[in-house]
């Protein structure tokens, strides 16, 4: 028996890294699942991957950051399936620059995508969840967001996903008690953006994490697979780090 058993999910930035990753454990722990992002290709690619293992997941393409593709993507994942029991709003963006030179609208497109993006995918599932009774929201955040953490070329992406965080506790309260909201704040990701990093840079990312490697998406996923479980079912307006213990360095 799957921990998602008779569940309805959508995994926003479903396509690759975490948001792929987290899809295809939901559908081995029994879950329909849907993804949504962007790029069609990368979404056939993980529906292709799940096909090879005898799993299936809806797709749906849209940005984030538009409203109309978001009520679209939703509304058509609950046409489909007749309801949603979890969103996991995973889609987000960097764009690195030294604060000198960072624009406007670099600013606003990175806090579009990280920020409001979950807001307004939140705000339409939620409409579908009140009205079943029940439902769960599971936000990933960043390491990034939290205290001393913030990194200087992606201040923009930082204070974002900071604003996330507060979003998840302010959430969890207006939503109680039918629908609970957390959010996971990964470390250091092996996706394919960091392989391709330069190996000193790769290096330097690893310094200061107490167990010495980077997290497998895999981790990301099961963490987010719990407080979407079941066993979450009493949690809520919480942030579970998965960082390795980046987070503990001082400054």
């Amino acid at each position: 028996m799957g921990r998602l058993d008779g569940r309805f999910a959508l995994v926003t930035g479903g396509g690759r890294g975490i948001g792929a990753a987290t899809a295809k454990l939901f559908a081995r722990e029994g879950a329909t699942v849907g993804i949504m992002g962007k790029g069609q290709e990368s979404l056939k690619r993980t529906k292709a991957e799940c096909r090879s293992e005898n799993l299936d997941i809806e797709t749906f393409v849209g940005d984030v950051a538009v409203k109309e593709d978001v009520v679209r993507a939703i509304d058509g994942f609950v046409e489909r399936f007749g309801r949603i029991d979890i969103l996991v709003n995973n889609a987000g963006m960097t764009m690195p620059s030294a604060f000198p030179d960072k624009t406007e609208e670099e600013w606003m497109r990175v806090l579009q995508v990280n920020l409001i993006g979950p807001f307004l995918c939140s705000q339409a599932a939620t409409r579908h969840m009140r009205k079943a009774g029940r439902g769960k929201i599971v936000n990933v955040t960043s390491v990034r967001a939290i205290d001393h953490c913030g990194r200087a070329p992606v201040m923009d992406y930082s204070a974002a996903k900071a604003g996330v965080v507060n979003m998840t506790k302010t959430l969890a309260k207006e939503l109680a008690p039918n629908i609970n909201v957390n959010a996971v704040a990964p470390g250091h990701t092996a996706t394919d953006i960091i392989s391709g990093l330069p190996e000193a840079t790769r290096q330097g990312m690893l310094a200061g994490t107490p167990l010495e490697r980077f997290a497998s998406t895999q981790d990301i996923a099961h963490a987010i697979l719990f407080l979407s479980s079941a066993e979450a079912d009493f949690i809520t307006g919480q942030q579970i780090v998965v960082d390795g213990g980046f987070s503990l360095k001082a400054g």
